[in-house]
């Protein structure tokens, strides 16, 4: 008797249904999405419209070869391994200055201290509005001019995308802004602190300034509008728990966690640190019977959280994150879970070198002053190993956004 029996149809990957492809794929690090997008045109045209699931930040580094200024080393933290890039910024010039990251976009400024939008994995680039001489004196544009940049939308999902920066004026720092489709930047009138970090959060802008205070803008109307300004108190006894002297200076950061609690973050950092990790005096370095001054570079030495009570207006220390993880730097601010990220430390906080105005000081150091703070001991260990004690440009947290 005949063998009835039909051999299965064979199935294509191309065939698999579009609801589970996207479940899979919104389940994959930023690297195997990238090579899911080269399995067939179906599937590339799937990842562009499936958002990617939570990412670990990678590090973005110059590269580690003498006179090489067109390539770039990105570091994967979730996979401790370094991606090499060549041309990342052709067209740009060989010195690109970042000044800010967020969305996994960049805010660059090339040569010539033009301003652009640049994505270092599409190589998508939107040139931004130049900067007036109201607003900024040229010369001093590429390394002290901006303080940070961000973006409050994604220009990969948005055509209404905000720039906001902070920059240096009459000795103060302002803040300007820029919308999609604007011929200018544009002073943000009513900002008149101080400031000294901004992030976005829900397409908002929150900003906090040198004496603590933190101001949210809403930017959704033709003139953005400030729709919250509290000036929190602090005890005393919170701040008097770390020397303040002039060897040591500060830096603040304001953080959003993912469970939607506001975080003020001081860094103390040693202006000269020595080989035993001693905060010294600058008296120090000439102290030796050496003909040259000793090199004692600047270091981290220990951060202090805090976190904002709305009712009490009150910055509350903290001696936990628990599950979150932040980093910081001159990229936007942020915190993520490590149940979502568990190759992150929790209650950690990993930290780059934003200390850009000593760039061009010391031919010896610069961009060196990384590593992970735990809040646990709080002590400070290396997160990437490097030979060199002079990066620059300085690393720099970008979060990855193929499109």
């Amino acid at each position: 008797m005949p063998n009835m029996t039909h051999p299965h149809k064979k199935r294509r990957i191309s065939d698999l249904p579009a609801e589970l492809l996207e479940v899979i794929l919104t389940k994959l690090p930023f690297v195997d999405n990238i090579r899911s997008s080269a399995v067939c045109s179906s599937w590339n045209s799937a990842t562009t419209q499936t958002p990617l699931c939570a990412q670990t930040p990678w590090l973005m580094l110059p590269s580690d070869q003498e006179h090489d200024f067109t390539t770039c080393r990105f570091f994967n933290l979730a996979e401790n391994k370094v991606y090499k890039m060549k041309n990342v910024f052709e067209g740009l010039g060989y010195d690109v200055w970042c000044v800010g990251s967020s969305h996994g976009w960049l805010v660059i400024l090339d040569d010539e201290a033009n301003p652009h939008l640049f994505n270092p994995f599409s190589r998508v680039q939107i040139q931004l509005p130049l900067f007036t001489d109201e607003l900024a004196n040229v010369n001093n544009l590429r390394k002290s001019f901006i303080t940070k940049a961000i973006l409050l939308a994604d220009p990969s999902r948005s055509n209404d995308f905000v720039v906001v920066m902070i920059y240096d004026y009459d000795f103060a720092s302002r803040l300007a802004f820029y919308k999609q489709g604007d011929k200018t930047w544009t002073k943000l009138v009513g900002a008149n602190q101080d400031y000294c970090d901004i992030i976005c959060h829900d397409n908002q802008l929150y900003a906090l300034a040198d004496n603590r205070s933190v101001e949210v803008w809403e930017f959704q109307s033709s003139s953005p509008t400030k729709i919250m300004s509290i000036e929190p108190s602090m005890q005393l006894k919170d701040v008097e728990k770390f020397p303040r002297n002039n060897n040591i200076s500060t830096k603040f950061y304001l953080v959003k966690t993912s469970n939607d609690d506001v975080l003020f973050i001081e860094r103390f950092i040693g202006n000269f640190v020595n080989a035993q990790g001693f905060v010294v005096d600058e008296s120090y370095l000439l102290s030796s019977n050496d003909t040259q001054p000793l090199v004692c570079p600047y270091r981290t030495k220990m951060f202090f959280v805090f976190k904002l009570d709305f009712k009490l207006k009150r910055w509350e220390k903290v001696e936990s994150l628990k599950d979150q993880v932040v980093f910081l730097g001159g990229n936007q601010s942020m915190s993520v879970s490590s149940h979502d990220l568990s190759e992150c430390k929790p209650n950690s906080i990993y930290f780059t070198d934003d200390r850009w105005y000593e760039m061009d000081l010391d031919n010896l150091y610069g961009g060196h002053d990384l590593g992970l703070f735990n809040l646990d001991n709080e002590s400070i260990k290396p997160f990437y190993h490097s030979d060199l004690e002079k990066i620059d440009p300085p690393p720099f947290w970008i979060t990855p956004n193929p499109w």
